[in-house]
């Protein structure tokens, strides 16, 4: 039998962990009332980009790109990656959307970085 190659997950473990943010913006963005900051930013994330935002359910392994997408977007701003941040904003909608969504991104990172 042939030596098999390292399974992707032995050289690379971080991409297996889970991240306590993904389940927290999971739940709160499927159940969160009405006034909440993480439902606030999910309703301009869908006007802005013309469809709901794909959520998937708390503690599923999978990722959407929506998810991925908006990681990204937290961690570019807690970094203080301006560029990187422009580029994932405008990258996916209209100037005057993104002004819109940075205001309701930064209300959610704000309860979000509370919680943790």
């Amino acid at each position: 039998m042939p030596d098999l190659a390292p399974h992707w997950s032995t050289a690379f473990p971080q991409l297996c962990e889970t991240d306590p943010r993904l389940d927290i913006l999971r739940y709160e963005l499927m159940y969160a009332e009405a006034e909440h900051p993480l439902q606030g930013l999910r309703e301009t994330l869908g006007a802005a980009l013309g469809k709901a935002v794909e959520i998937r359910l708390p503690a599923e392994p999978e990722r959407s790109f929506d998810e991925r997408w908006l990681l990204a977007l937290f961690d570019a701003a807690s970094k203080a990656d301006l560029s990187g941040y422009q580029f994932l904003l405008r990258s996916r909608m209209q100037a005057q959307d993104a002004a819109q969504v940075h205001f309701a991104l930064t209300q959610a990172q704000v309860w979000l970085e509370a919680r943790l």
